[in-house]
This record gives C-alpha cells, structure tokens and sequence, in this order.
C-alpha cells in the first residue's frame, strides 16, 4: 500500500472564489479538531481528491495523510491495530449489507446530514455519501473481434468469453460482493437460478483476481473483454481506446458507499468534522463541481451536467433486498468459496 499526501491547495484557490458565500458562515468553525487527520481508504485518486476538498476548504491547516489500498488489505491493517488504530477514518469498502459484522471497529457516529441522504443510514456508526453502482466494463475492439454485443448477465455466458473475463473476489473485495448482491436481486436471494449463472461464469474460465481496479484497468488496458466491477471505479479508466462501462440490461441495484470512525481513533473531532463537512449540500456541491466520477447521495443537490455516470433516471433500477442479503451474507459467501473450490480444483 502506499500513502497519498493530498494537496488541493491549488484546486482550493481556484474554486474559493465559487464557494466562498456559501462556506463563509461555516469556515469561522476551525478550532477544537487537532492539526492531523489519517484515512483508510479504498477509493480511487480520483476520488479522493474531491472528497477531500469540503474538509480542507473549511480545514486548511489540518494535515491528511491518506493510505489507500483494497477494503480487505485496510481491514487486516484495522483488525491488527485495534488496540491502538492508526487511522482516524475508514472511507469506502462499507455498506448497509455490512449488519454488525463491523461495529465493534468503529465509534457510534452518524453525520447531522444522514436525513438529507437518499438513503439515510439507520445502524448509527455509519455515514453516507455515495451509492456504487455495478456495471461492466467492457474492451469494445476485443468484443467486435468476437462478434459480440455484451448487454446482459447471459451474454457473459458465451463460450467466446472463457477465460475472457475478470472479477475479484467477494471475500476481500467490496465491488465484488456489490456485483454478487446485483446478480441475487436480478435472480433471487441464494436461488437456483443466481448460482446457476455464478457457476456458469466460473465454468467459463471467469478470472477471480484480489483486486476490485483490476476489473476495470485490465480491460481497458486489453487483457480481458469485460470486467465485473462498479461505475465510479470504471469511470476513472474512460478516455482509453475502445473501452466502454455498460450498465447490465437485466436491472441494477447499487450499494451505499459509506464512511466510518474508527474506535479509539486518536482525532475523532477531526473525524466529525471530516464527516459533516462531506456529506453536507454544500460538501457535495463543491464534490460534484471538480468530480463527476461519483453517484454522491445528499438529495438536496442534483447531478450536475458535467456528470460522467449514467444518469439515475436513464438507468433500469431493480430492488435490492438489504436485509436478505444481511442477514445471508455469510452463508452466501461459504457457497461462494465451496463452488470456486470444486470448479478451480
């Protein structure tokens, strides 16, 4: 893992002008939090470079230090240094599906603004900013080269795809349990027709990589057709020769991205206000102007013209059964890892 020091004062002194009237009132708020924040976090750079600008806008003089890696590396990391935690903020990697499996790492805190999210978090340690959206990315010259037209989950199946395609593993990898939950709220929760296609993409030679931004990287860097991952990893990769992101035909759920502080974090004040500050109107305002790479969830704003996803209103939305999928994770994964077992033996 390394460690990203984020410097936005350059991007701070171009956008004052823009946010000063409507942070004035709030950046007067700058005492009592410490001088250093530490995040743990799975997000992309390009992410993480707008996430941070609501903070330091109103925090300038709070040093952040950054160490980014997979949820599963960062989690090993949190479990080893429970007694005495490094970082003050887990950012990414957790979602509603999580139940309690989490808590006993983080500190009982929810952002003022949870009532402004379109999905407002009810487990009390949680905070939310974004949802993460499933999605295929997909290399269009190699897709032509084999005549195909990939739209839905079956398409996936052809034996023109063996070996063809890339995932991670939903053991470690939040995007791949994301992608797991879309293929049972499209199929049914643990029904013979969901493991019936996770078994037929395992017997069609699906590569199960350790890392969620290999899914999109890989394809489009050609080493695979399509990918398995989420939209606002994939949108980072848009740009690069024959590469497109496709949301699957079947229907599409997404899962909260949320954030969290960590229990006996040494700068849980800082923590807060890192919290507030990004899941605020104004914090997401000021996210969507500089980044369009992220599905942010305050409802007070609307995506901006400048947004790079697919648009909420032009995307087929399916129910995806939170509680269910809760309440069956484990069990889910253990069927998961028996049939990778029997299949990659």
């Amino acid at each position: 893992m390394r460690k990203l020091v984020v410097l936005l004062l350059v991007v701070l002194m171009a956008l004052g002008s823009v946010f000063a009237a409507g942070q004035k009132e709030q950046a007067t708020v700058k005492t009592g939090i410490g001088d250093s924040l530490v995040i743990y976090s799975s997000n992309t750079e390009s992410e993480l470079s707008a996430m941070l600008l609501p903070f330091q806008t109103l925090y300038p003089d709070v040093n952040i230090e950054i160490v980014n890696g997979s949820f599963g590396e960062l989690f090993a990391r949190l479990q080893a240094e429970k007694e005495d935690p490094v970082a003050d903020i887990m950012l990414g990697g957790l979602s509603t599906t999580d139940g309690t499996t989490y808590e006993s790492y983080f500190m009982k805190y929810t952002s003022s603004h949870n009532d402004e999210q379109i999905s407002p978090m009810t487990n009390g340690f949680y905070s939310v900013y974004g949802m993460s959206t499933v999605c295929f990315a997909v290399n269009t010259k190699l897709e032509k080269q084999l005549g195909l037209n990939i739209r839905s989950y079956e398409d996936l199946l052809n034996p023109a795809l063996k070996g063809k395609i890339i995932f991670s593993d939903p053991n470690s990898s939040s995007a791949a349990w994301n992608n797991l939950c879309n293929i049972f709220s499209v199929y049914g929760v643990d029904t013979q027709a969901s493991w019936n296609l996770i078994e037929g993409l395992m017997r069609n030679g699906m590569v199960v990589g350790s890392s969620s931004s290999k899914c999109f990287k890989d394809v489009a860097n050609g080493e695979y057709v399509v990918g398995l991952t989420y939209d606002n990893g994939a949108v980072t990769m848009l740009g690069a020769p024959d590469y497109e992101m496709r949301y699957p035909s079947n229907g599409t759920s997404g899962k909260d991205s949320c954030f969290a502080i960590i229990e006996n974090c040494k700068h849980p004040e800082a923590a807060k206000a890192f919290i507030e500050a990004m899941s605020s109107k104004e914090g997401t305002e000021q996210m969507y102007a500089v980044y369009g790479g992220v599905r942010f969830t305050n409802s007070l704003v609307t995506e901006p013209d400048t947004f790079q996803l697919g648009k909420t209103k032009d995307i087929k939305w399916i129910d995806r059964p939170v509680s269910e999928l809760t309440d069956k994770k484990d069990d889910l994964l253990l069927k998961w890892n028996d049939l990778y077992s029997r299949i990659y033996k």
